[in-house]
């Protein structure tokens, strides 16, 4: 417990702080001793951000090393990392046929549970320019836009930042954009996904896209990906959107599909195929 404790204060020790400090879900379990903090690498170069620990809970979001819904996406995390490292696969892009699957939640909690794993760094990149959420979600608001990375405004690392979670990078956005498709089809793109694998040291790069249907977003970003996260949601993902968006991913390698609320006994309501 000491060294969660001295690992979380060297993170936060003199480093920019952003709006929403962190609160406590569980009265047993304080902010400090949430999660076990052992980056693989220095992450002095990025800004400081508090998570509200508060809103996990409302969310679904993993909120502590004691939270059941960690064991059910370590099962994912282990089983997309076995496949990912077979293939020689550092990239994969969480996406679903419409909105309301639980995607965005998907994406949160499978880094924080890849974090979690020692020497695995994971990034979350936010590039649902319609609705974006992951910000939201962690009570992180006014956090760097990735816009502006494509839009030229400011480098990638301007735009990261290291939450108080394991070993996860963020890069997040709160700005809608309808130009999606075009930034993800730019050279700002591969340079995105290049740096992030290469200078950031990420194990997994994960990118909470677009919903398939409705937006050509995910489609024009998807090739450059390594593969894919399907993301269904028992009781309200029709059966003929789920086949189109499948139809979409014709040429997509898919690591895996994962079926959210549905029916089951335990503290699980997650199935993954």
């Amino acid at each position: 417990m000491d060294r969660i404790r001295e690992a979380v204060t060297r993170a936060r020790g003199g480093q920019r702080i952003a709006p929403g400090q962190a609160g406590s879900a569980n009265p047993a379990l304080e902010p400090h001793a949430r999660f076990q903090h052992e980056p693989a690498l220095e992450t002095e170069a990025f800004a400081r951000v508090h998570c509200d620990f508060d809103q996990f809970g409302r969310h679904r979001i993993i909120s502590n090393e004691h939270d059941p819904v960690l064991s059910a996406y370590r099962v994912l995390r282990t089983r997309l990392l076995q496949k990912m490292e077979t293939e020689g696969w550092k990239t994969i892009g969480v996406v679903s046929p419409n909105s309301g699957a639980g995607k965005t939640v998907t994406a949160i909690n499978l880094s924080i549970a890849i974090g979690s794993k020692r020497g695995s760094r994971a990034v979350l990149v936010d590039l649902d320019f319609y609705r974006p959420s992951v910000a939201k979600y962690l009570g992180l608001p006014g956090v760097p836009s990735v816009l502006d990375f494509f839009e030229g405004k400011k480098s990638l690392r301007d735009v990261t930042v290291k939450p108080d979670l394991p070993d996860v990078l963020l890069i997040g956005n709160e700005r809608v954009s309808r130009r999606g498709a075009e930034h993800l089809s730019s050279p700002r793109a591969d340079e995105l996904i290049n740096r992030c694998v290469n200078e950031y040291g990420a194990r997994t790069v994960i990118f909470d896209l677009p919903p398939l249907l409705g937006c050509d977003d995910a489609i024009a970003f998807l090739p450059k990906l390594d593969c894919v996260l399907m993301i269904a949601a028992s009781g309200s993902t029709r059966t003929s959107d789920l086949a189109e968006a499948r139809r979409l991913l014709t040429n997509a390698k898919i690591a895996g599909a994962l079926l959210n609320k549905a029916p089951a006994t335990g503290v699980s309501n997650y199935a993954y195929y």
